[in-house]
C-alpha cells in the first residue's frame, strides 16, 4: 500500500472515531470546566480570606489606637481604682477547705474504677468525643473571636459624647446653632451644662439702666466678671456671649430717645466687660420697641455691632432676639441683616398677645398650617418672609423650658391669675404627685395634639366660690412642653430650614435628663471612628463593583458572538474536524467558558455556601472520567 493510501486510510479511521465520540469529548470538556470552575472558586475564596485577615489585623490596630484616644478621663480614673482594688486583694488568699474526695493514686488502684474504664458501654464515648472535638472551633478561631469581642466591647464602651457631631444646616455649609440662655439666678449651674451639645451660650443678663446706660444689676455683672463662665464654655469649644436687656416701652424710650450719653456709657461698659472676660460677643434682647424709636434702635444696633467688630475683630458675634408678636414690623430684620449674625425668634410668650393675656400654651404649634390662631409656624413665616427664604439659616427658634399656669373661673372661664413654672417645678410639684387626690382633685395629664402641648389640669376647691348651685371650684390648667411635643417642634425647625434652636432657660429642667437627650437625638449625629484602611478598601470595592458590570457585559457579548459563530461553523464537516483535532483550540475554548462561568457565578453569588463537598465529588468524577477516557483511547489505538 502506498504511503498516500495509507494516510487516507488512517485519516478515515480517525474521522470515524472523532465523529462517534464527539459527545464524549463534550462530556469530558464539561466535567473539566466544572472542575476548573470550582477550583477557581475555592482559590478565590482562599484569596479573599487572606485579604480579609490582613485587613482585619490592620483595622484592629487602628481601632485600638482610636479607642485609646477617645477614652475619657473618668474611665481612666475608674481603671486606676480597679487596679488599686486588685492590688489590695493580693494581701491574702483564702485557705483551701478540706476535701475528702479520693486522690488520683487511689482511683488508679481502685479495681471498680478500672473495670468501668473497660466497660463496653463507655467505648462509644470515644466516637462521641471525636465528633465533639471535630465540631469544636480551632485555637486560632477562638483567639480571633476573643479579640473581636474585646475590640467591640471597647468601641461600645466609648462615651457617645466624644463621637457626637452637630447636624449641618440645610445647605451643609455650617453646623446648626444650639443656643441657650444661662440665667444669673441659677448660680454656678452652668458648670454642669453639656457644652459638647451646645455651641453657643449666653449669660443673662446686663440689664440696661435707661437713664445712664450703666447696669441696673451691678452685683450680677460683678459676678459675671469674677466667674469662669466664659472660660468653662470656651475650654469645651462653646462660644460664650453676654445678653443685653432693655424691656418695657418706657425704658426703651428713655434709653434710645436722644440719650446719647447713656448709650455711650453703655458702649464703654459693655466693651470693658467683654474684654475683661474674653467673651465672644453679645446678644441684644430689647422688648417694647415702638415706631417712635425704630430708627434710633436701628442706629444703636449698627453702632454696637460696628464697635465690637472694630475693637474685637471679626470673631465677635452679635445675636439679636426678636419678639413673638411684631404686627407692625418694628423689628425690620432685613435692614439689620448686615449687622446681626443670628436672629433668635422668641417662640414663646404667645399668651402675651398685644391686646391682652390669652389662655393658651406658651409655644403652640397648630396641627394645621391653615389654622387661624397664632403659633410657631405663623411667627417663623412672618420673619422668614421679611428676611428672605435664602437667609432662613440665620433664624434660630427659641423654645421654652417653662410652662404657664392658669387659674380660671370654671363657670365664666375668666382668667383670675397666671404665672409661669419651670419644667422641673411642673414635674416635681404636679405631674409626679398627680395621684394625690386630696392635693389635686380630679387631676389629669394629657397631650393636646391640636396645639402640640401637654396639659395638666385639676380643680382648686380652696379658691372656689359659693353659688346657688353649691361650692364651685376654680380650674387650674398648666400648659408645658415635654418630649412628645418638643420632638414635633424640633422637627418643624429642621423642615423649615432654620439655623438652629435656642433653649429658654438652661437649667430649668434640672433633675431630668430626657429633654437634653432629646435635643441631642434631634440635632446631632454620631460619627463612629473608621480606620483609613477600611475606608480605602470600601472605596476600591465599590469602584470594582461599579466597573465589574461593564466587564461582565463585554464578556457576555463575546461569549454570545463566539457561541453563535461556533454553532454556525460546526455545520461544516471540515471545520469540525479542523477545530476539535486541535488541542490548542480545545484548551482556549474550555478556558474561556470556564472563566466566563466563574465570573457569572461569582457575580450572582452562586458559589456561596459549602462547596467543598461538591468540589471533592467533581474532582473524583473528573478522575474517573479521565481514567475511562484513557482506557477508551488505548482501545481505539489498538483498533486496525
Amino acid at each position: 500500500m502506498h504511503s498516500q493510501d495509507r494516510f487516507k486510510y488512517h485519516f478515515k479511521i480517525i474521522k470515524y472515531y472523532i465523529l462517534n465520540d464527539l459527545s464524549k469529548l463534550f462530556y469530558l470538556k464539561s466535567l473539566f470546566c466544572a472542575c476548573m470552575l470550582l477550583l477557581g472558586t475555592q482559590l478565590d475564596v482562599a484569596a479573599q480570606g487572606f485579604i480579609q485577615n490582613k485587613i482585619k489585623s490592620k483595622s484592629r490596630a487602628i481601632v485600638h489606637s482610636s479607642v485609646g484616644r477617645v477614652k475619657s478621663s473618668a474611665r481612666v480614673r475608674v481603671s486606676g481604682s480597679k487596679r488599686a482594688m486588685k492590688s489590695s486583694l493580693k494581701g491574702g488568699r483564702p485557705s483551701r477547705p478540706y476535701d475528702d474526695s479520693p486522690t488520683l493514686d487511689e482511683l488508679i488502684d481502685d479495681n471498680e474504677v478500672k473495670s468501668s474504664l473497660y466497660n463496653n458501654t463507655n467505648k462509644s464515648r470515644y466516637v462521641e468525643l471525636f465528633g465533639e472535638w471535630q465540631s469544636m472551633p480551632s485555637d486560632a478561631k477562638m483567639r480571633l473571636e476573643a479579640e473581636y469581642r474585646r475590640v467591640k466591647d471597647s468601641i461600645d464602651n466609648i462615651d457617645p459624647g466624644y463621637l457626637r457631631v452637630t447636624k449641618n444646616i440645610w445647605d451643609g455649609s455650617r453646623p446648626m446653632v444650639l443656643f441657650g440662655w444661662h440665667p444669673h439666678w441659677m448660680g454656678e449651674v452652668y458648670r454642669g451644662y453639656d457644652y459638647q451639645l451646645l455651641n453657643v451660650v449666653s449669660y443673662y443678663s446686663y440689664d440696661i439702666n435707661p437713664d445712664n446706660g450703666a447696669a441696673q444689676n451691678p452685683d450680677v455683672m460683678q459676678g459675671f466678671l469674677t466667674s469662669d463662665f466664659v472660660k468653662t464654655a470656651n475650654d469645651q469649644g462653646c462660644s460664650a456671649l453676654l445678653s443685653v436687656t432693655c424691656h418695657g416701652e418706657e425704658n426703651v424710650m428713655r434709653f434710645l430717645s436722644n440719650n446719647v450719653p447713656a448709650q455711650q456709657r453703655f458702649l464703654d461698659s459693655i466693651l470693658y466687660i467683654v474684654d475683661s472676660t474674653n467673651a465672644d460677643g453679645v446678644e441684644i434682647n430689647f422688648e417694647g420697641v415702638n415706631a417712635a424709636v425704630q430708627d434710633e434702635f436701628f442706629k444703636f444696633v449698627r453702632i454696637l455691632s460696628t464697635t465690637l467688630t472694630n475693637t474685637r475683630g471679626d470673631t465677635s458675634f452679635v445675636f439679636m432676639s426678636v419678639p413673638t408678636y411684631d404686627p407692625e414690623n418694628i423689628y425690620d430684620i432685613a435692614k439689620l441683616r448686615d449687622f446681626v449674625d443670628v436672629f433668635i425668634v422668641k417662640g414663646f410668650n404667645f399668651h402675651q398677645t398685644p391686646e391682652q393675656l390669652e389662655r393658651t400654651p406658651a409655644a403652640p404649634l397648630n396641627y394645621s398650617a391653615i389654622a387661624t390662631q397664632a403659633d410657631l409656624r405663623s411667627t417663623v413665616d412672618k420673619y422668614m418672609a421679611n428676611l428672605g427664604p435664602i437667609y432662613s439659616a440665620r433664624l434660630v427658634l427659641a423654645l421654652p423650658y417653662f410652662g404657664t399656669k392658669w387659674l380660671t373661673d370654671d363657670i365664666s372661664d375668666d382668667v383670675i391669675d397666671m404665672n409661669t413654672l419651670s419644667y422641673a417645678d411642673i414635674q416635681f410639684d404636679y405631674v409626679m404627685q398627680m395621684d394625690d387626690a386630696y392635693k389635686f382633685p380630679q387631676a389629669r395629664n394629657y397631650y393636646d395634639s391640636t396645639r402640640t402641648t401637654h396639659v395638666f389640669e385639676y380643680f382648686d376647691y380652696y379658691t372656689g366660690i359659693d353659688t346657688t348651685l353649691g361650692d364651685q371650684p376654680n380650674r387650674i390648667t398648666i400648659y408645658y412642653d415635654d418630649s412628645t411635643s418638643l420632638v414635633k417642634k424640633y422637627q418643624f425647625i429642621q423642615e423649615a430650614r432654620l439655623g438652629g434652636v435656642a433653649i429658654h432657660f438652661l437649667g430649668s429642667d434640672l433633675g431630668f435628663q430626657h429633654l437634653e437627650q432629646l435635643l441631642s437625638d434631634e440635632f446631632t449625629d454620631l460619627e463612629l471612628p473608621q480606620a483609613d484602611i477600611l475606608r480605602e478598601v470600601n472605596q476600591k470595592s465599590s469602584q470594582t463593583r461599579h466597573n465589574s458590570i461593564y466587564v461582565l457585559a463585554v464578556l457576555l457579548y463575546l461569549s454570545i458572538f463566539m457561541a453563535i459563530g461556533l454553532c454556525v461553523a460546526l455545520f461544516n464537516k471540515t471545520t469540525r474536524q479542523a477545530l476539535f483535532l486541535s488541542g490548542r483550540f480545545r484548551l482556549v475554548y474550555m478556558s474561556f467558558f470556564t472563566l466566563l462561568m466563574l465570573l457569572i457565578g461569582s457575580y450572582l453569588g452562586l458559589f456561596k455556601g459549602a462547596s467543598v463537598p461538591l468540589l471533592v465529588g467533581v474532582v473524583f468524577g473528573a478522575i474517573v472520567s479521565w481514567v475511562w477516557w484513557k482506557t477508551k483511547t488505548k482501545r481505539k489505538s489498538m483498533t486496525p
